[in-house]
């Protein structure tokens, strides 16, 4: 049935379209231009450098392998005499780049066949600071010589640079793909790790295959109401990511509680997710059983979520690698929030098509700085064309993203598209289309629950099992309190807490319910 009306659904919106220019296809082959660099003393490392290469189509002669240490912290010696200088050499050897003098830079890459570093597990992560000389001033804010070994090789190019505090990005905010500028001394890097062998393979076998479908599923935003100076932006990126998910016709759930979301709150389908900011994963990811959807995106914005990647419960990168997430964004020393990936940016250049590699240091304004791009840097979650159209699978998802293409550039809630989308919601029987209606509905109005009603009596009655209903009633809670209306928001958490009394996502129902009407 489902297939049966998506296959009609995009007969009908693709005869209704107007003539439209083809996606812009992606003129350059990155895998030739792409080197996985891996540790020569660790047999686990150079066997995923050759699983990559092999799976992703990478020249075999296009694997390298430095001697260093195994620990994921090292010192700014260990990292210049075992990976630095190493992978400089080889370029040299193997003549993947030509160096020259160029004011004011001074020794840089002036020419390069190689544009993408795919680092493996086994090599380090985190350069440590390296103390002043005696008698030297302490560093001040933003002079740190600390950074990732990510974000130090991607400007490896740049022969003699400074190590004190960040550089700036030349790629930051260019509309231009990579492969079309001229940035000779950069590299777009990514890192495939995690906390086991098993977690960083599957990241190369789960961006494959997301690839060759599309990424479908949910997204949640969890924001922290942080508005004061120096914290504003990190919500204006999270809202402004959440918008142009929901215009490319993901549905997605935004949390505007000051804390994150709770423990069993029912993420089903996480296909997104983007929130701040506690010191280590909680709510919905210390459940057993959450799982992302495959080929996930995923970061938590936090000062040090790249601590390290070898734990499950410490820190975020880890443990939401750990949950299934196939991209991971994180900081392994304290970055400045400015400095950090601006998700917004990131968002809707993921959404544009572009790479993981690409839309992360594309979003950054610094190198040389404390960011790591966890995932197969060429891995693309929103190609213009998957390589496959599957109409059995996700066919609610399928029929959104079609619909918003077509109906979604009015702007929200124009009638054309909720038109069609109710058919679509109908025919389908699915509450993912009504749960989307219903957050959709919201925008810009201040009764949120009002417009939303009746949208949200259609997913409850169209989702047959109790999580997905068990969210459907608490944002509909949510936006009875975004409203101001408290008594009837938590007359809805009792509602839930005594229809089911048993499942675990109503500890989540109390936990709001706690917050609105604390205990005397």
């Amino acid at each position: 049935m489902k297939s049966h009306f998506l296959s009609a659904l995009l007969l009908t919106a693709l005869c209704c379209l107007p003539s439209a220019p083809p996606a812009r296809a992606q003129t350059f082959d990155y895998r030739p231009a792409t080197v996985a660099v891996y540790n020569s003393a660790d047999p686990e490392s150079k066997a995923l450098a050759e699983y990559y290469a092999a799976k992703r189509g990478i020249p075999a002669q296009n694997l390298l392998g430095l001697k260093t240490s195994g620990e994921e912290t090292i010192s700014r010696d260990e990292f210049e005499k075992t990976i630095e200088a190493p992978l400089r050499a080889a370029f040299v050897e193997r003549g993947w780049w030509k160096t020259g003098k160029v004011a004011p830079q001074g020794n840089i890459a002036v020419q390069t066949t190689i544009r993408v570093l795919a680092l493996m597990r086994g090599l380090p992560l985190r350069i440590a600071e390296q103390a002043p000389a005696a008698g030297a001033a302490a560093p001040g804010p933003g002079q740190q010589n600390a950074s990732s070994v990510d974000s130090e090789l991607a400007i490896s190019g740049l022969l003699e640079k400074t190590i004190a505090g960040p550089l700036v990005n030349p790629y930051y905010n260019r509309p231009e793909p990579f492969y079309a500028l001229p940035i000779t001394p950069m590299f777009l890097v990514g890192r495939i790790d995690g906390p086991d062998k098993a977690t960083a393979r599957r990241l190369i076998d789960d961006a494959l295959a997301t690839e060759a479908t599309g990424l479908y599923g949910k997204a949640y935003i969890d924001l922290a109401i942080k508005n004061e100076p120096g914290y504003k932006d990190g919500e204006s990126w999270l809202l402004a990511a959440a918008s142009a998910l929901e215009m490319k016709g993901v549905p997605t759930m935004v949390d505007s509680l000051p804390s994150t979301l709770p423990v069993n709150f029912p993420m089903t389908d996480a296909a997104y997710y983007l929130g701040w900011y506690t010191q280590s994963a909680d709510g919905p990811f210390l459940n057993p059983g959450f799982r992302f959807r495959r080929g996930a995106v995923a970061c938590h914005i936090h000062s040090f979520s790249a601590t390290t990647l070898r734990s499950t419960k410490d820190y975020w990168c880890g443990p939401l690698l750990a949950k299934g997430a196939c991209a991971v964004l994180g900081n392994t020393w304290e970055p400045y929030l400015d400095l950090t990936v601006h998700l917004d940016t990131f968002t809707t250049s993921l959404l544009a098509g572009r790479n993981l590699a690409e839309a992360a240091w594309g979003a950054s304004k610094t190198v040389s700085w404390m960011g790591v791009v966890l995932g197969d840097p060429l891995y693309r979650p929103f190609p213009a064309a998957p390589a496959e159209v599957d109409k059995t699978t996700d066919a609610d998802y399928k029929a959104l993203r079609l619909a918003l293409a077509r109906w979604g550039k009015a702007g929200p809630n124009n009638d054309e598209l909720m038109k069609n989308l109710k058919l679509a919601g109908t025919t389908l029987k699915s509450g993912p289309i009504f749960e989307f209606m219903a957050l959709h509905s919201q925008a810009g109005t201040d009764t949120p629950e009002l417009e939303a009603n009746g949208w949200f009596k259609l997913a409850l009655a169209n989702y047959p099992k109790t999580p997905d209903k068990i969210r459907v009633l608490l944002e509909q809670a949510d936006a009875r309190r975004r409203e101001g209306s408290l008594k009837p928001a938590v007359k809805i958490l009792n509602k839930i807490i005594e229809d089911y009394p048993t499942a675990p996502e109503t500890e989540a129902a109390r936990a709001w319910r706690q917050l609105l009407q604390p205990a005397p």
